[in-house]
């Protein structure tokens, strides 16, 4: 975990750092939304997201950049968030799920797959899967878990219409989970590029949600600089 920064370090300063980085992050977590105008021969109904990093892909680098810049991002917001976050484990595991999200991130991006994923075959013969193939499994079955982690903690100390927010993405998350999961026990792969496109934008519209959290307990407390993240 990244270390947090001073204690002496103004409250204005510290709150702007974790929007601005935090804002970054979705932006580029967002950066899938480029296959709409760009012809990447993927069909968004049943293509993962993931397989526009593929080797064969003709904007993969575009696609792993993006999600590189979105895992650096949030990785480097973990020590303004730290500065703000609340005493309560609840707060400090939300910080480290922050982490952890951008770190495997990082890591899919650094380890794309040899070729267009699905849920029901592997895309290649095994023995001919890479070792960046393999560790890009890996990672993207950390993050499915991620995607439903992550909003489920925030709903654990989030409340009035935060809270509202966090549990309805945990609920769209978990569905989005279980119509893959299903995909992967059948053996059925149709529309499941439209269950993993609504896991990254519900998680989008989180971290949207938390960036206005920030800003909105930031309104209340600018007047008292280190002041921690109060329960609302």
């Amino acid at each position: 975990m990244l270390p947090a920064l001073p204690r002496s370090a103004p409250f204005g300063v510290v709150r702007t750092a974790a929007v601005l980085l935090l804002g970054v992050g979705t932006a580029a977590h967002l950066g899938w939304l480029a296959e709409l105008v760009l012809d990447t021969d993927l069909s968004p109904l049943h293509d993962l997201p993931v397989g526009l990093s593929a080797q064969a892909q003709p904007y993969r680098t575009l696609f792993r950049l993006a999600e590189a810049v979105a895992g650096v991002a949030f990785m480097l917001s973990t020590p303004p968030l730290l500065r703000l976050a609340p005493v309560h484990w609840q707060g400090r595991l939300t910080v480290a799920a922050v982490f952890s999200f951008g770190a495997l991130m990082l890591v899919r991006a650094g380890f794309p797959p040899d070729c267009v994923p699905a849920l029901s075959e592997v895309c290649a013969p095994r023995g001919d899967l890479s070792l960046a193939h393999r560790v890009n499994v890996v990672a993207s079955a950390a993050l499915a878990v991620q995607y439903v982690v992550g909003p489920a903690v925030l709903a654990l100390w989030w409340h009035a219409g935060w809270g509202r927010v966090a549990r309805c993405v945990v609920v769209v998350e978990c569905a989005a989970a279980v119509a893959l999961a299903t995909g992967v026990v059948t053996g059925v792969s149709r529309f499941a590029g439209v269950a993993a496109r609504v896991q990254l934008v519900a998680m989008s519209v989180l971290l949207c949600a938390g960036m206005a959290y920030l800003v909105a307990v930031g309104r209340r407390v600018r007047s008292r600089e280190g002041t921690p993240w109060s329960r609302t």
